[in-house]
C-alpha cells in the first residue's frame, strides 16, 4: 500500500486525490515545503496544530491532525486526515513514505546514560574497518562517508530519523547506528524502525527533570528492548553491561536473546593490564577464550564502551580478530577526554562529562594519573533548566577528586546562573578549593593562568559544544577555542 492509499484508508470518507509527488513528511512547519506532508504532533511544550495555518502557507497539501479546531478557515484543497494519535500514525506513514529504510540495513540502536557517543564512533569505526559502509546518528552529528550534518538532540524528530537512514541507504551503507536517548524512547521517536541489535550500556542519576525519577527513567530507556523485538522482519538481539545493576535488571526482565559485557560474570568480560592517558591495555576473555587489546584512547571507563562495541561486532558476524585490530587504531572522539593542544603545557583535557557518575569516572581516572607533585585543577558547571538534584552531587565530586575546582556556567537557558551555582555548592561544607566564576571563558582562562605546567586542567560539561544557550541566545562558545587561544598568544 502506498502512502496516498494508507492515508485515504485511515480517512475513508475523504476522496480527493494527493498531488502526484509529495515532497516531504515534516512535524516542524519550518521545514514543510510545497506538497509536504504535514503531520500536527502534541509535545510537551509545543502543539502542532498551533501551526498548522504557517504550514499551509509554507504549501503543506496534507494535514495530518487530530482534531480539525485549528484548521485555517481559508479554503484549503489539499487531503485533511483526521487520526486518533498523530504520534503513533507518524511512523506508519515515514515507512510507507521512505520504503521501509531500517529493513535494508543492520541496524543498531545504543541507549544509556553515559557512552552512547563513545560506543557508537568505537562500534562504526570497526564496521567501516570490517568493510561495512556504515551511517551515524548520535549526539555530536549524523554522518555517512564525508558526509555529515550537526545534531541538536541525541536522538532526532522521527521525520529527520527516517530521512537519515534513507539517506545512508541510497548512499550505499550496510549498516546504521543510532544514538537512543530516554526521551526519545519516551517520545517514540524510534517507533517503527526494525533495529538488529540493542545496548545498554549503563544508567545513572539524570534526566529527572523530564522523567520525575530513576524508576521512570529506566522503563524509558527499557522500551527500545521492549519495541524492537515485535518486528517479525529481524531477529532481534540485546547486548547488556551486567556491571550496571539496571543491566542484570534487564537481563532478568525482557523476553529476547542477549550477549552480556563486564568485568567478570558476563560472556564478554575483561581485565586490565596497563593504562595511561594515551591508551588503554587489556585482556578480553569470550568463551573461555583470552585474546590481549589495546585500546588507543584513554580512560579505563572507555574499555566497558570498547568490549560493548566488540560484541556488536561479533553479533554482526565479523571476527572478534578483526575489531581487536581496529581498535588499535581509533582516532578517537571529539570532547571525549580530548586533549587540547598536546605539545603544550600544563596538559588541558576537555570532556563532556554532565552527570555525577561521568564526571567522577573521568576525575578519577585523570587524578589516578598525575604526577604526586602536580594538581588536578577542574572546570565544570551544571546545565539550566535541567536535573537540579545532580548539582550538589557532581560538585562534591568534583571537590573531593580536585584539588582546585572553578565552579562555573554550563547552558543556563533560562535560569539565573548565580542561582544554579548556588545549587551546585550546597553541602559543600570546606569551599577552599572552589572558586565561583560565573562567566564560562573567564573561568577557563583562570585555570590555565593559575595552574603550574606540570598541572593537568580538566574542562568538563560541554565537550564537543560550540556554543553556549543562554536565555533563549544561543551564543558561539567553544571550550577547546578559548584553551587553543590561550595558547597561541603565550
Amino acid at each position: 500500500m502506498n502512502i496516498e492509499d494508507r492515508l485515504l484508508s485511515l480517512c475513508p470518507s475523504y476522496n480527493k486525490k494527493l498531488p502526484d509527488v509529495i515532497r516531504s513528511i515534516c512535524t516542524d512547519s519550518r521545514k514543510v515545503v510545497p506538497g509536504s506532508v504535514f503531520v500536527a504532533m502534541k509535545g510537551c511544550k509545543t502543539d502542532g496544530h498551533d501551526y498548522l495555518e504557517f504550514a499551509l502557507q509554507k504549501g503543506a497539501q496534507v494535514l495530518v491532525v487530530e482534531n480539525t479546531e485549528k484548521i485555517p478557515d481559508s479554503a484549503f484543497n489539499g487531503m485533511v486526515c483526521v487520526v486518533p494519535k498523530t504520534r503513533d500514525i507518524l511512523p506508519v506513514l515515514l515507512n510507507e513514505f521512505y520504503d521501509y529504510p531500517s529493513e535494508k540495513m543492520f541496524c543498531i540502536g545504543i541507549t544509556g546514560t553515559n557512552g552512547k557517543t563513545t560506543t557508537s564512533y568505537i562500534l562504526s569505526h570497526i564496521l567501516s574497518y570490517c568493510g561495512w559502509k556504515t551511517g551515524l546518528i548520535g549526539t555530536i552529528k549524523s554522518q555517512i562517508g564525508d558526509w555529515e550534518r550537526s545534531n541538536t538532540l541525541t536522538t532526532q524528530d522521527p521525520a529527520d530519523i527516517y530521512y537519515l537512514l534513507n539517506k545512508f541507504y541510497k548512499k550505499g551503507a550496510q549498516a546504521a547506528i543510532m544514538e537512543v536517548s530516554s526521551i526519545g524512547l519516551d517520545q517514540d521517536r524510534v517507533t517503527g524502525l526494525d533495529f538488529n541489535l540493542g545496548v545498554f550500556t549503563n544508567l545513572s542519576q539524570d534526566h529527572l527533570d523530564y522523567h520525575g525519577t530513576i524508576s521512570n527513567y529506566f522503563q524509558a530507556k527499557k522500551k527500545l528492548f521492549q519495541l524492537s523485538h515485535l518486528s517479525e522482519k529481524k531477529k532481534f538481539l540485546a547486548i547488556l553491561n551486567l556491571d550496571d545493576p539496571f543491566g542484570v535488571s534487564l537481563a532478568k526482565e525482557i523476553r529476547v536473546p542477549y550477549i552480556s559485557y563486564g568485568k567478570k560474570a558476563a560472556r564478554f568480560s575483561w581485565e586490565i593490564i596497563s593504562a595511561d592517558l594515551s591508551g588503554t591495555r587489556f585482556k578480553l576473555f569470550v568463551d573461555q577464550k583470552e585474546r590481549e587489546v589495546y585500546l588507543s584512547i584513554p580512560g579505563i571507563y572507555n574499555v566497558s564502551n570498547a568490549v560493548a562495541a566488540l560484541c556488536c561486532t561479533y553479533a554482526a558476524g565479523f571476527s572478534l580478530e578483526r575489531g581487536i585490530e581496529a581498535l588499535r587504531h581509533f582516532p578517537g572522539i571529539s570532547g571525549r577526554l580530548e586533549r587540547v593542544k598536546p605539545d603544550c603545557y600544563p596538559m588541558v583535557f576537555v570532556d563532556y562529562a554532565h552527570t555525577p557518575k561521568a564526571l567522577e569516572a573521568v576525575l578519577l581516572f585523570v587524578n589516578s594519573h598525575k604526577n604526586t607533585n602536580s594538581k588536578l585543577v577542574t572546570v565544570f558547571g551544571c546545565g539550566g533548566e535541567r536535573d537540579r538534584e545532580k548539582r550538589p552531587l557532581m560538585t562534591q565530586l568534583a571537590d573531593r577528586y580536585s584539588d582546585k575546582v572553578f565552579l562555573t556556567s554550563d547552558n543556563p537557558r533560562g535560569e539565573d546562573p548565580v542561582n544554579i551555582i548556588e545549587d551546585c555548592i550546597k553541602g559543600v561544607t570546606d569551599r577552599k578549593k572552589i572558586t565561583v566564576e560565573v562567566d564560562r571563558e573567564q573561568a577557563i582562562l583562570r585555570a590555565l593562568r593559575e595552574s603550574e605546567e606540570k598541572d593537568i586542567i580538566l574542562i568538563a560539561g560541554k565537550g564537543h559544544e560550540t556554543l553556549q544557550i543562554i536565555g533563549t541566545q544561543r551564543q558561539s562558545f567553544s571550550d577547546k577555542a578559548v584553551v587553543e587561544e590561550y595558547f597561541s598568544k603565550k
